[in-house]
């Protein structure tokens, strides 16, 4: 089956580049001045993302999927690591989608959440303790994985090109999604994604100022973060078959919401560990279930466009999370956490009208 060694190989390529991620918000951490300022390293990196997201998805329709995943794997190894991670993401989607049945999709993105968790994991225990002895070694390495997992992509006997016969432009996709039945759960996610960049924007700062830790405690933290999402991955196919796509969503936004109202507490950082696992945790179910809905119900021929639409989305809203989150730090630092919490742990109970509910 190919979907297993296209997952293997994913996670592969994650590894790399967290390397390059890490390395990226500790020194924008450690030479920021204020919160805000930590943070806006992160927002220029995410507003790279929709710039592209369009026109990735434009190409993941006409272009063999496989060959795109083998460019922006070695673009990103030579560093261009947020221009091409669009055209990655877009592509990967509509690839999994291209090669599972729908029923067996939502499971499938939760094994893949899973392994994209378990690389992070590894990728930030071991490149907080490398950074603390070498940083041009950190990039180095991830930039040699990265051209690891270019070269091992050659190697798959995918699909020569996308089924169907794609038609329209780059706007289809955003067409799709805003006037399909979709569009309260596209909000939803859009919205969980803002409230994950802003505490993916805070976290360092939080950590190596605010509490005053090493390196290597941000790393731990991450690492919790990324062991709540493999779980929450793994578990997609018993809590959909046990509870319904609706509630399911619901219980991920719920899960979100206190993970993000425990970092209001600025708890020590063995606490705040937990908080970061229950983040992880729902942001991946969520994820998990709701990328299997919108891919499900698109036409093959229009799956690169709908991913590349609902990366533009919610990439174009995801800056204003560390933003925000900078900002309102720079007021009280508790208060981001605070609000982006309440506003999740208010919307969950929301989804009554989503499907399956």
């Amino acid at each position: 089956m190919l979907a297993a060694p296209l997952l293997a190989l994913e996670a592969l390529r994650l590894f790399g580049a967290g390397f390059f991620y890490f390395a990226h918000a500790t020194l924008a951490a450690l030479g920021a001045l204020s919160p805000l300022e930590a943070s806006l390293a992160l927002t220029l990196r995410l507003l790279a993302e929709p710039l592209f997201a369009l026109y990735g998805g434009h190409l993941a329709d006409r272009w063999p999927r496989g060959r795109l995943l083998l460019l922006a794997a070695s673009g990103q190894g030579g560093l261009t690591l947020a221009l091409l991670e669009a055209l990655r993401m877009v592509a990967a989607g509509a690839l999994l989608a291209d090669l599972l049945p729908k029923e067996a999709l939502a499971q499938a993105r939760g094994k893949l959440g899973a392994l994209y968790t378990a690389a992070d994991t590894l990728s930030d225990l071991f490149a907080g303790l490398l950074f603390t002895r070498s940083r041009p070694w950190t990039v180095g390495l991830g930039s040699g994985l990265l051209f690891l997992a270019a070269g091992l992509y050659r190697t798959l006997p995918l699909p020569p090109r996308p089924p169907g016969r794609p038609e329209g432009g780059s706007l289809s996709g955003l067409r799709f999604l805003w006037q399909s039945p979709l569009r309260p759960l596209l909000i939803l996610e859009a919205l969980l994604n803002v409230a994950y960049a802003l505490f993916a924007g805070l976290l360092p700062f939080l950590v190596l100022r605010g509490l005053g830790e090493a390196p290597w405690a941000l790393g731990l933290l991450g690492a919790a973060q990324s062991l709540g999402g493999a779980l929450g991955g793994l578990l997609v196919g018993a809590v959909l078959g046990r509870l319904g796509e609706g509630r399911t969503l619901r219980l991920a936004l719920g899960l979100a919401g206190l993970g993000l109202l425990g970092g209001a507490l600025l708890p020590p950082w063995p606490l705040l560990a937990g908080s970061a696992f229950l983040l992880g945790a729902g942001g991946a179910l969520f994820g998990a279930v709701a990328g299997a809905i919108r891919l499900g119900e698109a036409p093959p021929e229009l799956r690169g466009r709908v991913a590349g639409g609902f990366l533009f989305l919610s990439g174009a809203l995801a800056p204003l999370g560390p933003l925000l989150g900078g900002a309102l730090a720079g007021v009280a630092l508790p208060l981001p956490f605070l609000l982006a919490g309440g506003l999740l742990l208010g919307l969950a109970p929301l989804w009554r009208r989503g499907r399956a509910a």
